[in-house]
């Protein structure tokens, strides 16, 4: 939802119900811990008020955190008199955030990514973007991505025709290829909600863990064994957290032959810029029977695996877009011993 407050836009983020129930979950097993701990205060003698501080308390802000990283949506203000805009962080209505300076409002786009979602991203200054919201209808999406532009002033991509519009009152201009401004981009898209549920799991259980450890570091320094069998299962839960939790992003700079894989853990993003001489092709690779890998290769041989699948039809259709959008040929590589090239429409 857009709304406008004394000459600041402001696009308003949103998450289905369905993406909040774990969050609502970790609050309310933080409320019941903390209402525990006050309990416990109050009816047992033996227990003294340090160890139900470090305790109770600990023990809820771990599911207070995750249900904040889970729970968070972002409402984005745009000063367009003052050239700044401000991501406010909001959980309910607790939010934060603080202005920055922007140079350009460039356009919105809407890009399917491998899980058939159709997400809407606003992109600034040439090859920075924010992520607006994702639609399981392309339909929906493009209606409100071109109704975000129209606010906004600015243009509108539909990454599945690889066209660039103006959206004005009454009609929509097409823009030709050589006057576009968008740069390449697409992404793994969401984790099924299973992931989210055993990657929040797991990192909860992590910093469970390494309290613990450092209370047997500090009161039980004879406990080493344990101690190492604690920073052990510590590793592995983090490993596994981190493995159902990472998406990336890759965005192309065609312009200036540059590309970015930004890796995210929930509202973490890092990645950096590397060179690129050319991009040459996709291929789809049966690494073991079943699992179908896509990869990029660019620069001659090096490559990026972007995606996969557990079937060959559906592997060959998302290599055919990723192909399509970066104007590159299709290898059918799923038989190592008859490669070939595959003719798109």
């Amino acid at each position: 939802m857009l709304t406008n407050e004394t000459n600041i836009t402001i696009v308003r983020g949103k998450k289905a119900w369905y993406k909040l129930l774990f969050p609502f979950v970790c609050f309310c097993i933080a409320l019941v811990i903390l209402w525990d701990g006050y309990e416990v205060l109050n009816t047992k003698s033996d227990v003294s008020t340090i160890e139900v501080i470090l305790g109770w308390p600990f023990a809820a802000m771990l599911f207070i955190i995750l249900g904040t990283v889970f729970g968070m949506v972002r409402d984005y203000h745009f000063d367009f008199k003052n050239r700044r805009y401000k991501i406010v962080k909001r959980v309910g209505i607790i939010g934060f955030g603080s202005w920055k300076r922007f140079q350009n409002l460039e356009y919105v786009s809407v890009f399917e990514n491998p899980e058939t979602n159709f997400e809407i991203n606003l992109w600034y200054d040439s090859n920075k973007h924010f992520f607006i919201d994702s639609c399981f209808d392309s339909k929906a999406a493009i209606k409100r991505a071109t109704h975000l532009a129209k606010q906004l002033d600015i243009e509108f991509h539909n990454g599945m025709t690889n066209q660039q519009f103006v959206v004005g009152d009454i009609s929509t201009a097409f823009i030709s290829k050589e006057k576009t401004k968008v740069d390449a981009y697409f992404t793994q898209g969401n984790r099924p909600f299973w992931h989210t549920v055993i990657a929040g799991a797991c990192f909860t259980l992590s910093f469970v863990i390494l309290y613990m450890v450092f209370l047997e570091i500090e009161l039980l320094n004879q406990r080493l064994r344990s101690i190492v069998n604690s920073i052990e299962l510590l590793v592995m839960l983090m490993a596994t957290g981190v493995r159902f939790s990472m998406v990336n992003d890759y965005l192309f700079d065609l312009e200036n032959n540059q590309f970015r894989i930004i890796h995210n853990i929930g509202p973490i993003k890092w990645g950096k810029w590397r060179q690129l001489a050319q991009l040459d092709y996709i291929s789809v690779y049966q690494k073991i029977e079943g699992q179908f890998q896509i990869n990029l290769w660019y620069n001659t041989n090096k490559r990026i695996n972007i995606s996969g699948s557990n079937d060959f039809a559906n592997a060959l259709a998302i290599g055919e877009k990723l192909a399509k959008k970066l104007e590159i040929d299709l290898l059918d590589a799923s038989d190592p011993h008859n490669s070939k090239w595959v003719e798109m429409a």
